[in-house]
């Protein structure tokens, strides 16, 4: 694996008159090269890998993954500080990551990263990078959002290429949160517990300016010593294709298969709904499939065709975050087709889809399993932190509690709105004599999966079953439904 490759798949624009690295903090221009709006002042804190060869004592302490399997024995002292910080580097090499509470003899549990995630993986399944990821409160800052910290622009980062040794242009990404991290506070991370050291004797930074990336932080990799001129004055003309792009996983998984950025002005067919909460604002970029190779391999098992369609739209949105939960579906299920993807607003529409419907966010797909039950299938996205709808022929699988990708709809700079209550999908129990049917309403997809079960006085289950309509045996003293896996209903029967 190329580092060097990944620090600069995701590092920030450098503009040609940046700050140099022996002007002194607080001398740069008021407009910070394009900076967007001020967030104000956060507190600042750093985080490192906690590595095991640091800690002396008896390995008398077990890591285990969610599956409860034992990844290593370890110190004590190396696993609370590996708690602490979220990831770890063992004395074998292999990078351990924090995983979550579970139901292992010990909690939390961790997992083992490969080697596209050398430096831990934070929220979204982002790989971290030293000097550039920052963990925030996602209430403050979008997960995946651009921001620019004046005070690191024009600081030498320690240690050496591909990772330290660089001058730093005071482009952050918000790739990582922590239970620590709440309100107006960032987290820097810094990779070895070294660069921690050498940076709060350099710095000595105990708080910082935020404001959103705008045009001086877009996702580009700056211009780096060697390339172009000697390294000083004008860095020249912009290559081909410079400007915004987004980054999938693609075919090897590593997350630099990028593709570039549109931002077209009002095109027709994309008037998005007014937003229900900020999860659901209309998009600010989309890729433009006119410009884009739809057979790009944006994940091992998936191409952008797959996804996306020029037949439902010129411009499309497919979020990454939401790609790499798909490739996590297909490692575990098998074969998966993906019957619908991305929509525009207009052929959305034109097919009867509710009005903010997932579809048209890219993040929300129709699949089936091609060597997996419904219910399985169904069981997986529900595992995988995916909203799930229940419909008789596919599964409906969205992401729509995880943060929206910046890039795509634009980072935050409050709290905005408060939240609006979502549009719910509906349904009732009707009754026949000892026939039950359970009309809905909202399920643009098909016709939803209704799962009914009778009981008696006592609770026990009589008698359960799949279909439009339900018996109930006799004896039966309640009736419950549940219709799309999102709608639950009862009814007691008279005696």
């Amino acid at each position: 694996m190329n580092l060097a490759a990944v620090l600069l798949a995701t590092a920030c624009a450098v503009d040609d008159g940046g700050r140099a690295a022996d002007d002194p903090v607080g001398s740069w221009e008021d407009d910070d090269r394009g900076a967007g709006a001020s967030l104000g002042s956060f507190q600042f804190t750093y985080y490192w890998v906690a590595s095991q060869s640091s800690y002396n004592g008896s390995n008398n302490t077990n890591f285990y993954d969610t599956q409860c399997h034992k990844i290593a024995t370890v110190p004590s002292a190396f696993w609370s500080a590996i708690k602490l910080e979220g990831t770890g580097k063992l004395n074998d090499g292999r990078i351990v990551n924090y995983a979550g509470a579970c139901n292992c003899a010990r909690s939390p549990c961790f997992k083992v990263l490969g080697d596209d995630k050398p430096w831990g993986e934070g929220v979204q399944g982002r790989a971290l990078e030293p000097f550039r990821s920052i963990a925030v409160d996602k209430n403050k800052i979008p997960y995946g959002s651009w921001m620019y910290i004046p005070e690191l622009d024009g600081q030498t980062m320690p240690g050496e290429a591909p990772w330290g040794g660089w001058v730093h242009d005071g482009c952050v990404i918000a790739a990582d949160t922590g239970s620590a991290i709440v309100g107006k506070h960032i987290d820097f991370f810094v990779g070895p517990k070294a660069s921690y050291t050498s940076l709060i004797n350099e710095l000595g930074l105990e708080s910082v300016t935020v404001k959103q990336g705008g045009t001086a932080c877009t996702g580009q990799p700056p211009a780096q010593p060697g390339e172009g001129d000697d390294g000083g004055g004008d860095g020249g003309e912009p290559a081909p294709g410079d400007g915004p792009q987004v980054c999938f996983p693609g075919a090897d998984g590593s997350g630099n298969t990028c593709l570039p950025l549109a931002a077209p002005s009002n095109p027709s067919g994309y008037d998005y709904p007014s937003p229900l909460s900020s999860n659901y604002r209309e998009p600010v970029a989309y890729l433009d499939l006119d410009v884009v190779d739809l057979a790009t391999k944006v994940a091992p098992n998936f191409t952008l065709g797959e996804f996306v369609s020029r037949a439902k739209g010129r411009y499309a949105v497919l979020q990454p975050h939401a790609v790499r939960r798909m490739q996590d579906l297909r490692n575990q299920l098998g074969g998966i087709k993906v019957n619908s993807g991305y929509r525009s607003p207009a052929y959305n529409q034109s097919v009867g889809g509710a009005n903010s419907s997932r579809h048209m966010f890219g993040d929300g797909f129709d699949w089936t399993g091609t060597n997996v039950s419904l219910t399985k299938a169904e069981n997986a996205c529900g595992a995988n932190d995916g909203f799930l709808v229940e419909y008789t022929t596919h599964v409906h699988c969205d992401w729509r509690g995880t943060d929206v990708d910046a890039l795509f709809f634009g980072s935050l700079a409050t709290n905005g709105a408060p939240e609006l209550p979502l549009a719910g999908f509906q349904a009732a129990i009707e009754r026949d004599g000892l026939v039950f049917t359970a009309p809905a309403t909202g399920f643009d997809e098909g016709e939803p999966l209704r799962r009914w079960t009778a009981l008696d006085a006592d609770g026990g289950v009589l008698a359960s079953a799949q279909g439009e309509s339900f018996v109930a045996p006799e004896g039966a003293a309640h009736v419950e439904v549940s219709v799309g896996a999102v709608v639950e209903l009862s009814v007691a029967l008279e005696p």
